[in-house]
């Protein structure tokens, strides 16, 4: 007697990218609820599993949804806002004065919206730094996709929390709320070395490792970057 799943994908080339990096073509794969239950060649699959529903796909590559190491999901709402200038001027004399604007309804949908764009694309995970990052993970959650987020976290008064030491308390009562969640994961995310202060540093990274989550800063992004902290500190921002 067949095993039952909710979805079979069928006739395509299926990659799994395992430390093997089997594929099979034609090659099927079978979905029970959240769960990836069988993967095989067309045959074996259509063999043992009787489906709700079948997906024939010839022509097509099925593989593991990719992976979007860095974003700013809620920016979809300032997408061609001055996009052509230099990093520096771009951020201080457009982004920073648009983002004291922000409020949390627009980075929900924003994010929403990124979510939805990443979908489409095949992306089922993301690491976002940005504001209000408490939507940004309610909206995650509410597309279906795997994120890792964290409030960014910087010298100057933020728009959404204020001071720095509002900001290292939201940070934290975000990985309580989410801890354990199987979509959404915190980190801690200091906006970049020439934004924060040494002393901003040390305590992000001791609060990473006090409650083991990831930590993740911007890191010389371009010329000038690395020409300013050379200038204030004598050393590389990777040093």
């Amino acid at each position: 007697m067949k095993e039952s799943a909710d979805l079979v994908i069928s006739d395509g080339l299926v990659l799994t990218l395992d430390e093997n990096n089997e594929r099979f073509q034609p090659g099927a794969l079978a979905i029970r609820g959240s769960d990836i239950v069988a993967v095989g060649p067309v045959e074996t699959i259509e063999a043992r599993y009787r489906a709700t529903k079948t997906l024939v796909v010839p022509g097509c590559v099925v593989l593991p949804g990719l992976v979007n190491g860095h974003t700013h999901a809620a920016m979809t709402l300032f997408r061609g806002l001055a996009d052509d200038l230099p990093l520096m001027e771009w951020l201080q004399n457009h982004i920073f004065p648009a983002e004291q604007k922000l409020n949390p309804d627009w980075v929900y949908w924003g994010s929403l919206l990124a979510c939805a764009e990443m979908i489409l694309s095949g992306t089922t995970t993301f690491c976002d730094m940005y504001l209000f990052e408490d939507k940004v993970a309610e909206a995650a959650k509410h597309a279906g996709v795997r994120a890792v987020v964290g409030e960014v976290l910087y010298d100057f008064p933020s728009p959404h929390y204020g001071d720095i030491a509002s900001g290292l308390r939201f940070t934290e009562e975000l990985i309580q709320q989410w801890r354990g969640d199987p979509l959404v994961r915190i980190a801690i995310e200091p906006h970049a070395v020439y934004t924060c202060s040494p002393e901003l540093l040390q305590q992000c990274h001791d609060m990473a490792r006090r409650h083991e989550v990831p930590l993740i800063i911007h890191l010389s992004e371009n010329r000038a970057e690395v020409e300013e902290v050379v200038g204030r500190y004598g050393v590389r921002p990777v040093e």
